[in-house]
C-alpha cells in the first residue's frame, strides 16, 4: 500500500499522513475482524492541533528558561510532555520539591544527587540538563 505525498496545508508535517491505525470491527457475517488503516482527516487534523500546541509550550518554556524566569526543568519537562507530578515521580522527588526546584536560583545550588535524578528521568546528561539552546 503506497501513499502519496501529503499536499494539503493544514499538516506540517508529513509523518501524519503515515500514521496507521489497528481498528476492530464487526464483519457483515458479524464476526469480529481487524485492519489496518491510515488515520482519517479528522484524527490528522486533531492530531497536527495537538502538536503545534506541545510545540507552542516547549517554545515558550525555552524563552522562559532563557529569559531567568524558569529553570531548565520546565523546559524539559515541555519537551517530555510531562508535568509537575509526572516529573516528580519519574525522578523521585516530591512534587513541591521538584516546583521549587523549577526557580532559576534553587536550580543553580541542586546537588550532583537531585541533577542526576532528573538527568536519569529526561535520558540526558547532566551538563545537557543546565543547558537550554
Amino acid at each position: 500500500m503506497s501513499m502519496e505525498k501529503n499536499t494539503d496545508p493544514v499538516y506540517k508535517d508529513e509523518r501524519y499522513g503515515k500514521s496507521r491505525e489497528l481498528i476492530y470491527s464487526y464483519g457483515q457475517d458479524g464476526n469480529f475482524e481487524k485492519k489496518v488503516e491510515f488515520h482519517g482527516e479528522t484524527v490528522r487534523v486533531v492530531a497536527q492541533q495537538a502538536w503545534d500546541l506541545f510545540n507552542e509550550r516547549i517554545e515558550e518554556a525555552r524563552k522562559k528558561v532563557k529569559a531567568g524566569k524558569a529553570s531548565p526543568l520546565v523546559y524539559y519537562m515541555e519537551k517530555s510532555l510531562a508535568d509537575p507530578s509526572t516529573l516528580a515521580g519519574m525522578a523521585g522527588i516530591q512534587l513541591w520539591r521538584v516546583k521549587w526546584h523549577f526557580r532559576p536560583g534553587v536550580f543553580k545550588r541542586l546537588n550532583e544527587g537531585t541533577l542526576k535524578k532528573y538527568a536519569e528521568a529526561f535520558q540526558i546528561s547532566i551538563d545537557q540538563l543546565k543547558v537550554v539552546e
